[in-house]
C-alpha cells in the first residue's frame, strides 16, 4: 500500500518501477475542480493533468513527497482533491516575532502538506508589528513593551520591540504565493487593542492613557465601537493594509472584548439608542457589520471570531471562525448560511503541550461532526485551521516543536476525507517523514512525545500550567 500525508483521494498501485522520473508531461484539463489533480507513474514516465497551475504544484509535492519515501518510484494512479478549500495555519507575531526566514521554512512544510491559507497575527495588546506610512506613530510606538512576563516560560526585564517592514511583508506575501499560500492578516478589533491605544487612547471609551501589555490577559480597555473618530481611524488603517495585503480575507477579530467600560460611555449609549439595540453586545455585531461593509467596498471579506456572535447573529457577508464555542453559536451561524471555519480550541491550537494535545486526538478529531450541524451547515464549513499563539512561545525552534508533528496530522484532516483515514497507517508513515525532515533541519518532536502515556501527559499538562501560572 502506497501511504503519504496527506494521504490521496485514489492511489490504485500499478505493477513496476518508474525508470525516468524526469520525464513528465503537464496537462490542463479545463473540466477537473479546483485543486484537484490526477496522476499516472509509468515505467518510462509521468503524466500530471490539473485544471490550472495550483493543481501541478500538488501533485509535484505528492511526487516529491513520494520520492522521499519510495525509492525507486512504484508506478500508479492518482487522483486526488481536497476535502475543505480553507486549510490553514496561523502563527502570532504580536506577541513573539519571528523573522522572515523561520516563517518561510514553515511555509515551506506548509505548502508540502497542501495548506492554502497563512493566517497572519499581526496586532494585539502586546505589540502592533506592522509598519505603517499613514500612522507612523502607532509602528514606532505600539511596537515597544517595556519587558516580558509571560509567566516563568517567557520572562525578561529586556524591552521587546520589532515590526515586520512592509517590504518584509511583501517578501513574505510573494513567497507564499508562489507557494499558492494566500497570507490574510488580521488586525483584532475592538478588543486586544492596547498597543493602539497606547498610541491613540482618544479612540477608547474611557480616554485614559494604557501601556502595550507585558503578559497574557483580557483587558477592559478597547476602541470605542460608539465614536465616529474610531471609524474615521479603522478606515485609514484598512485603507492601507489592504494596500499591502492583496488577499480576499481579511481577519477583524472581535474576540475577548469585555463592554465593562461601554456600559458607561456616553457614545456607546447613544449608540445603542440610535439604533434600537438591546445592549452593547448588540453594539459590537453592529460594528462587525459596518467594518464587513467597509471591507466589501474595497473587493474584501471579513472573518471574524465566534465571539462576535453573542450579539446575535451577522450578515452572511462575513465569515466566522469557530475557536472557544460552549452556547454552538459558530454552528448556528453555518446552519443559518455564514460561511464557517473550525479553529477547535480542543485539538487544535497547538501553543499548548502534547500532553494536552497528543498527536492522536488532532488525528482523530472530527471538525464537521457535531450533531448541532444541518446539511446545510455542514457544507458552510468552508475549512480548518490551527492558531500557534506566541505569549509562552519565543523562539523558531519551539514553534516547529509544538506544530511538528501535529501540522501533519491536522493536514490530513484538512485534505484527506474523514472516513479514507488511519492512523494506524498514517503513524508509520509520518516516522519516516519525520527523519526526513530531522535532516532538512526542523526541530521535529521525538516519537515518545507524540502520544504520551496517561500520567506523562498530566505530569507535561501541568508543568505547563505551572509556568504559565508563575509569577
Amino acid at each position: 500500500m502506497i501511504r503519504l500525508i496527506p494521504q490521496p483521494q485514489k492511489i490504485i498501485g500499478k505493477n513496476g518501477f518508474c525508470t525516468d522520473e524526469s520525464k513528465k508531461e503537464y496537462i490542463k484539463n479545463a473540466e477537473m475542480k479546483e485543486e484537484s489533480y490526477s496522476v499516472l507513474i509509468k515505467a518510462d514516465g509521468i503524466k500530471i493533468t490539473a485544471k490550472d497551475e495550483r493543481g501541478f504544484f500538488y501533485a509535484d509535492k505528492t511526487l516529491e513527497q513520494m520520492k522521499g519515501i519510495y525509492s525507486p518510484l512504484p508506478c500508479a494512479e492518482i487522483y486526488d482533491e481536497p476535502a475543505f478549500s480553507h486549510r490553514a495555519f496561523m502563527l502570532d507575531s504580536a506577541r513573539h516575532m519571528i523573522d522572515v526566514d523561520e516563517i518561510k521554512k514553515m511555509v515551506d512544510i506548509a505548502s508540502e502538506l497542501k495548506m492554502n491559507k497563512f493566517h497572519w497575527h499581526l496586532s494585539d495588546d502586546q505589540g502592533f508589528r506592522i509598519e505603517l506610512k499613514s500612522y507612523p506613530q502607532l509602528t514606532k510606538l505600539g511596537s515597544v513593551r517595556k519587558c516580558d512576563n509571560f509567566g516563568s516560560m517567557c520572562r525578561s526585564d529586556k524591552e521587546y520591540s520589532g515590526y515586520y517592514t512592509r517590504a518584509e511583508i511583501k517578501e513574505v506575501i510573494d513567497y507564499c504565493s508562489e507557494r499558492f499560500i494566500e497570507v490574510i492578516p488580521e488586525i483584532d478589533m475592538p478588543g486586544h487593542t492596547s498597543a493602539i491605544l497606547h498610541v491613540f487612547p482618544e479612540i477608547s471609551c474611557r480616554k485614559l492613557p494604557v501601556e502595550v501589555k507585558t503578559r497574557q490577559g483580557i483587558y477592559k480597555d478597547n476602541l470605542c465601537i460608539g465614536n465616529e473618530k474610531t471609524e474615521e481611524f479603522l478606515h485609514n488603517l484598512i485603507d492601507e493594509i489592504c494596500e499591502i495585503f492583496p488577499s480576499e480575507m481579511f481577519h477583524i477579530g472581535g474576540d475577548e472584548s469585555p463592554d465593562d467600560y461601554r456600559k458607561n460611555c456616553p457614545l456607546c449609549q447613544q449608540k445603542i439608542k440610535e439604533n434600537n439595540l438591546e445592549n452593547s453586545a448588540e453594539l459590537q455585531c453592529l460594528f462587525a457589520e459596518k467594518i464587513s461593509e467597509y471591507l466589501k467596498s474595497k473587493g474584501k471579506k471579513a472573518i471574524v471570531w465566534n465571539d462576535i456572535l453573542k450579539g446575535g447573529m451577522v450578515n452572511e457577508d462575513i465569515t466566522v471562525q469557530r475557536w472557544l464555542d460552549p452556547k454552538k453559536n459558530g454552528f448556528k451561524a453555518a446552519n443559518s448560511g455564514n460561511k464557517v471555519i473550525i479553529s477547535d480550541f480542543k485539538p487544535y491550537y497547538f501553543d499548548y503541550p502534547y500532553g494536552m494535545y497528543p498527536l492522536k486526538n488532532v488525528y482523530k478529531h472530527n471538525p464537521v461532526g457535531a450533531k448541532e450541524l444541518t446539511e446545510k451547515g455542514r457544507e458552510n464549513i468552508i475549512g480548518i485551521e490551527t492558531p500557534l499563539w506566541t505569549e509562552f512561545v519565543d523562539s523558531a525552534e519551539r514553534i516547529e516543536y509544538l506544530c511538528l508533528p501535529r501540522w501533519f496530522a491536522f493536514s490530513e484532516n484538512a485534505w484527506t476525507n474523514v472516513d479514507k483515514k488511519s492512523y494506524k497507517n498514517f503513524k508509520k508513515t509520518l516516522e519516516k517523514l519525520a527523519e526526513i525532515y530531522k535532516k532538512k533541519g526542523y526541530n521535529f518532536a521525538e516519537k515518545n512525545e507524540w502520544d504520551m502515556p496517561i500520567f506523562k501527559r498530566l505530569y507535561d499538562t501541568l508543568n505547563f500550567f505551572k509556568k504559565f501560572l508563575a509569577k
